[in-house]
């Protein structure tokens, strides 16, 4: 048993430093994998746009890297980058991305390449198509959910191989 203080037949044990605790000394988790610090936008990046909370789009966007929305936007997203969606926001249409992280409401269908990152309060109403996905607990997911490495050749091997697969 540690104490903390001094008595007379034990030797003086220093309390620990109140405040944060240095996690830098810490052993690394050997169960831990890349996707456990992949799930935030790379720190560098900055978005192209940013749709701010009350603003309201309708329309065409295309973008190249990063657009992030925290105001609303209907319309048609046109990118092979990467889309954030705060807790603010509001989207009403369908995606094909690269990457998106969503934390707000989404309605449309998202197709990414590379993952989907569904965090906090986020809601979807859509089909889901995405090689790796991460969703926080209290998300709502409405929509048929696809899981599989490459979203084009999905559609051939469940015809061609699946018994289960219907005809209609």
């Amino acid at each position: 048993m540690l104490k903390f203080g001094k008595h007379i037949l034990d030797k003086e044990v220093p309390a620990p430093a109140p405040g944060p605790m240095n996690l830098a000394c810490r052993p690394s988790n050997p169960f831990t994998t890349d996707i456990m610090h992949a799930l935030e936008p790379e720190e560098n990046e900055e978005p192209e746009t940013v749709i701010a909370e009350g603003v309201s789009i309708k329309g065409t966007i295309s973008f190249k890297n990063l657009l992030r929305i925290d105001g609303s936007f209907e319309g048609e997203l046109l990118s092979s980058g990467k889309l954030i969606v705060g807790p603010t926001g509001s989207l009403k249409a369908n995606l094909n991305l690269e990457e998106a992280f969503i934390s707000g409401k989404v309605v449309g269908d998202i197709t990414v390449k590379k993952r989907l990152v569904l965090r906090g309060r986020a809601e979807v109403r859509g089909d889901v198509t995405a090689p790796l996905l991460s969703v926080d607990e209290g998300v709502c997911l409405i929509g048929i959910l696809n899981i599989s490495q490459t979203t084009s050749s999905l559609a051939s091997d469940l015809t061609d191989d699946d018994p289960y697969a219907s005809d209609n």
